[in-house]
């Protein structure tokens, strides 16, 4: 009996709290319009964009002329070259595509306490000229010549950082349609709780700051040794409910390539999904409370709907369906559904409508990343997902992650 009784808390605590998680956070990012740029008297100040690339020579053949042609007035693009035998360092000593925007620094090894990408990173900060940070991966492309201009907008008087959102292009099959949804999911929750004065993290592939807030949380010192968090452990650290914008129209979007074989795609997100140990108690918390009750309301729906209740439950006469009505379209049989397995039922398929809808506006708040009508079916996989990875998360030592 005990158990049963669990087991009901469990899942319709579950739903309720997801309900409060779609109904009161989700739908701030609905409601969200980023600010209008060219507006009377706006200023536009100098930007440093920030890459840090390792063997990236084809992609920056393409990226760097893109970047360079941002319609702004006045920035630079500091690439940290991490260590590159492709050619790289001779295409940017040679000046090969005639760049006049671009400056560079070799890095020929990292220090013990540094991992690659954070030390290179830290070192094209600190060459930087200018006193906004814009950074930006090598194989990430902005969605128009708008990009720089519109991020830099939205960072107001009273802001320290803008998140911005980065997609992933479309290709056919199963896992590029889920890689996407997860990168849409992931989007929708970072940005909704930064509305609800709740940052947590935010993607390096699109990501704004001064360079004032970055030297004063001491950088990238404190997970220094860890492959990831050069984005999101950042931000959790150095974020406050008052100090952060975020960005969603299309133009500021940078859309980057996904990866295409499931192993490859496992090992990035173990390296993503690691640093979660490293958040803030209240972020872990809350994040933890949004999963969890997800996968509850997934795990436990048929259990729950097939235990008999240790007490009577009976539906009000008004929502009784009449044996006589059933009877006239023969399908009097559905009668035999208790009064507990249709109120469970009711409660589960309530909750896929609603949290379908919500993230069909979120979705089109975000110009269409993914396909709304298959929400319901990426979220069984989205449930499955976060059973297994929250396993080997939790099993596994994020100082002994591989990049790739």
């Amino acid at each position: 009996m005990i158990f049963t009784y669990i087991l009901y808390t469990l899942f319709f605590g579950s739903i309720f709290i997801q309900l409060v998680y779609l109904l009161f956070v989700f739908t701030r990012l609905i409601r969200h319009r980023d600010f209008a740029t060219d507006y009377e008297g706006q200023v536009f100040p100098a930007v440093s964009i920030v890459i840090s690339a390792f063997n990236e020579l084809e992609n920056l053949r393409e990226l760097l002329p893109i970047l360079e042609k941002q319609d702004y007035p006045k920035f630079e693009i500091v690439l940290a070259d991490d260590r590159s035998s492709d050619g790289t360092y001779d295409f940017l000593l040679n000046n090969e595509g005639g760049f006049s925007k671009v400056i560079f620094s070799r890095i020929e090894s990292t220090p013990s306490h540094f991992t690659g990408k954070k030390y290179a990173m830290t070192v094209a900060i600190k060459k930087s000229s200018y006193d906004i940070i814009l950074t930006t991966d090598a194989d990430c492309r902005p969605a128009s010549n708008q990009w720089l201009k519109q991020m830099v907008t939205q960072l107001a008087t009273e802001k320290s950082v803008v998140l911005g959102v980065s997609p992933y292009y479309y290709e056919t099959g199963l896992l590029n349609a889920f890689i996407r949804y997860e990168t849409f999911q992931t989007a929708v929750q970072y940005l909704s709780f930064t509305l609800a004065g709740v940052p947590f993290m935010g993607v390096g592939r699109n990501l704004m700051f001064r360079k004032d807030l970055f030297w004063k949380t001491n950088g990238y010192m404190r997970h220094a040794d860890l492959l990831s968090g050069d984005d999101d452990l950042f931000i959790n650290e150095a974020t406050t409910g008052q100090n952060v914008a975020i960005a969603v129209d299309k133009e500021t979007h940078t859309y980057s390539d996904p990866k295409r074989t499931f192993s490859d795609w496992v090992t990035q997100k173990k390296r993503h999904l690691s640093v979660g140990k490293r958040y803030k108690l209240k972020d872990k918390i809350t994040i933890g409370s949004l999963w969890m009750s997800f996968l509850f309301s997934w795990l436990l729906f048929i259990p729950t709907l097939f235990t008999q209740p240790p007490f009577e439950f009976y539906f009000p006469a008004w929502l009784t369906i009449p044996n006589d009505w059933l009877a006239q379209f023969h399908v009097q049989h559905l009668q035999s559904f208790t009064n507990w397995m249709r109120l469970t039922l009711i409660v589960f398929v309530g909750w896929i409508l609603i949290r379908w809808l919500v993230l069909h506006l979120c979705n089109k708040r975000l110009s269409v990343l993914i396909r709304s009508w298959k929400i319901p079916w990426f979220d069984f996989l989205y449930a499955v997902y976060l059973l297994v990875f929250g396993v080997i998360t939790i099993i596994s030592n994020p100082k002994k992650l591989k990049w790739k």
